[in-house]
């Protein structure tokens, strides 16, 4: 009987935790890590204050002055304007609050008095002047813009451990302050000149003052503006050995004429961008700016210009007509038909066997199809000048990648980006929004510096270094 008892307590079953009651009970144990938290900040920041106060100072709370010492410090008493330390002295402290990514908290700033009656201003190290936001709040603020999360949902993100939300214009100001690091990416000697550089543009929206002014629904005064389109020029370069990739510089055009991409040409240039340090190849998309602006900026001997294949091709299935009595379907097909055929013209890998292939298509698709084939004749010369620099190349024992010089497409994966971030943007309300945006992407996606360092951080040191 006694062996039939321990067997059925051995056998019970063990208590099952319904999920709402464990949730419930981790949701307190998280308000305790939270709250400590908290404390444990407050208290680590406080202390902090008082020991470089104590630095300052030279001597320990309760420690008494020496009223000898002739010690100057940087701070300075606001009535009789003395930086001996001598006459400084503890005087209580005042409440100031502070937010940070994990707490917001109320913190003790210590005071500091000089014998005169004076107060004496002091700027401690661990707070800005005015300043209630910890940097990681900023940097975090950055980080999400960066990552194309909008204001409003970021200003939700960052209230997340500290549950308070700040105002959008707060967090918009801590993101438009990266448009300080435009005018240091645009300025300075480029760090290497690659061999091929890309060019092309990608279209954005942003609203211009136009100088009237309305009454709003709410009697306020406000600036009337208007939806203007413009064009964000960029250059790539490419590295056709290695297949390295970086941005080498932008501008926000007027539109994609030939004074906005001089302006980015010029800028190039002076920064060393030109065939005496290696620029050998500039691969466009045939824009008539552009090609105009290249004409007039003088890159060096030797530098050829190729006529993107891809916008080649796109241009020929445009004008691929069909045959009379062809259904939608079947036009898309001989689209797509005429268009890998016409891929195919530049698999040779020579500029005999490329004509050869060029003209095989032209006899076949002549009488069928002679928009598509007199706009792959027309200028063709300009979308095989990769084999002439991938020849050259081959002369010095190198071997350029096709695939770095033939089209733009690599750079077209680089817009994509922007593209991300003007549809979360969808219209910029200023030109810092369009600078700091536009740093942001550069940064998150390293396209400038593939540095294996957290791009977030090194964000906030270059916002500190300019």
């Amino acid at each position: 009987m006694r062996a039939k008892l321990s067997r059925k307590q051995k056998t019970c079953k063990k208590r099952r935790i319904e999920p709402r009651e464990r949730r419930q009970h981790q949701n307190k144990l998280q308000g305790r890590i939270d709250e400590a938290a908290r404390k444990n900040s407050q208290q680590i920041v406080e202390a902090s204050l008082r020991e470089e106060i104590s630095e300052s100072l030279g001597r320990a709370k309760g420690q008494r002055r020496n009223l000898e010492d002739q010690t100057e410090v940087e701070a300075s008493c606001n009535r009789c304007g003395t930086h001996y330390r001598g006459r400084f002295y503890r005087a209580g402290s005042y409440k100031r609050g502070l937010l940070s990514f994990e707490a917001c908290m109320t913190i003790a700033v210590p005071r500091v008095s000089c014998v005169c009656g004076g107060m004496v201003d002091f700027e401690f190290l661990d707070l800005v002047p005015y300043g209630r936001t910890w940097f990681n709040v900023e940097e975090r603020a950055r980080e999400l813009a960066g990552i194309c999360v909008s204001l409003r949902d970021g200003v939700q993100v960052l209230a997340w451990g500290n549950k308070q939300p700040l105002a959008i214009a707060s967090v918009s100001k801590m993101v438009n302050e990266t448009a300080r690091l435009a005018e240091a990416f645009h300025a300075g000697p480029l760090g290497r000149v690659p061999a091929v550089v890309m060019l092309d543009g990608v279209w954005l929206k942003l609203l211009c003052p136009t100088g009237e002014e309305y009454t709003d629904k709410k009697g306020r005064r406000r600036q009337r503006v208007k939806k203007r389109k413009f064009p964000l020029l960029v250059a790539y370069g490419v590295d056709p050995v290695a297949g390295e990739r970086w941005l080498l510089d932008w501008e926000r055009g007027r539109d994609e004429d030939e004074e906005s991409w001089r302006k980015l040409l010029e800028r190039l240039l002076k920064r060393g961008l030109d065939s005496e340090r290696g620029l050998e190849l500039v691969a466009h998309d045939g824009s008539k700016g552009l090609e105009k602006a290249l004409e007039l900026v003088y890159l060096g001997d030797g530098v050829e210009y190729q006529r993107c294949i891809f916008h080649k091709l796109l241009n020929v299935r445009r004008d691929v007509a069909g045959e009379e009595g062809m259904n939608p379907n079947e036009l898309r097909e001989r689209r797509k038909e005429i268009v890998a055929e016409a891929a195919r013209v530049y698999d040779g890998e020579s500029e005999a066997e490329v004509r050869q292939a060029l003209q095989g298509f032209c006899t076949k698709w002549r009488k069928k199809e002679p928009g598509a084939v007199a706009t792959l004749e027309r200028g063709f010369e300009r979308t095989i000048v990769y084999l002439k620099v991938q020849e050259r190349a081959r002369c010095r024992g190198q071997e350029y990648s096709r695939e770095c010089m033939r089209t733009t497409s690599p750079l077209e994966r680089v817009q994509r980006h922007f593209r991300q971030k003007a549809r979360q943007v969808l219209i910029f309300h200023s030109e810092a929004g369009v600078a700091a945006s536009i740093q942001l992407v550069i940064g998150h996606h390293h396209l400038a510096d593939p540095s294996s360092q957290h791009w977030a951080r090194q964000l906030e040191e270059a916002l500190l270094a300019a």
